[in-house]
């Protein structure tokens, strides 16, 4: 009987701590295990790599010069998207690099407005802060210059005549971005990121048929959407 009660008793054991272990786990080069948990957290381990790509799309408040000396001010499109990869520097702090489009609707005049795009090269740093195994928060700060062009078609007066031709405008400035964000790993290398973005940038306009230049500067505040990749 006490026999019997004894292999019961260790069937038990063995059952529970069977049931116990971990799902998943993965062998360390020391020989001890990982949990999944554990290597879902080592996304944000100092000298980490990661890549991906974001975009920002909102209705922003937009002011420019006009050739007049006036100011136009509007509520226009702003969309940006970018490629960038960074690398944890310390636990939780990466640093890196996005290159990107942004595109915008600028007013020119009474007669037509043009859109701009222009391409973005911005340093950058975001911080981690793990909330569960799979979910984390993030704050961001990137800073760098921009440069592009718009054209239009604008109605040129000759003599008693009207004919269209094509106005081009270059553009150069400087742009800074903040933003807060919310990610989730669906596995141990892929997150998907949303968030709200705050964007600042103030730039000059050159026109090809004036010999003057204009200021611009947007305010941005819209949603984010991203996936990023950690290697």
């Amino acid at each position: 009987m006490k026999t019997r009660m004894t292999l019961a008793f260790l069937t038990l054991a063995m059952t529970t701590l069977t049931l116990a272990a971990p799902a998943t786990a993965q062998t360390t080069p020391f020989g001890t295990e990982l949990s999944e948990p554990a290597r879902l957290k080592s996304a944000f381990r100092a000298g980490r790599w990661n890549a991906g790509i974001d975009s920002s799309f909102a209705r922003t408040s937009a002011t420019n010069e006009l050739p007049s000396g006036q100011e136009a001010s509007d509520s226009t499109l702003f969309l940006r998207l970018d490629a960038s990869v960074g690398v944890m520097v310390v636990k939780r702090l990466e640093v890196g690099a996005n290159i990107g489009l942004l595109a915008r609707r600028l007013n020119r005049d009474e007669a037509a407005a043009a859109t701009e795009t222009a391409l973005t090269v911005q340093p950058m740093a975001r911080y981690h802060m793990p909330m569960t195994d799979r979910f984390s928060t993030h704050v961001q700060l990137s800073l760098g210059p921009y440069f592009g062009g718009s054209s239009r078609e604008v109605t040129v007066l000759e003599g008693t005549s009207a004919r269209e031709v094509e106005e081009r405008t270059s553009t150069l400035g400087f742009m800074l971005s903040t933003g807060l964000g919310v990610g989730y790993r669906v596995s141990e290398g892929l997150q998907i990121r949303f968030g709200v973005d705050m964007t600042w940038l103030w730039g000059r306009e050159s026109i090809a048929t004036l010999d003057e230049s204009l200021s611009v500067k947007t305010t941005h505040l819209g949603t984010s959407a991203g996936l990023r990749y950690f290697f």
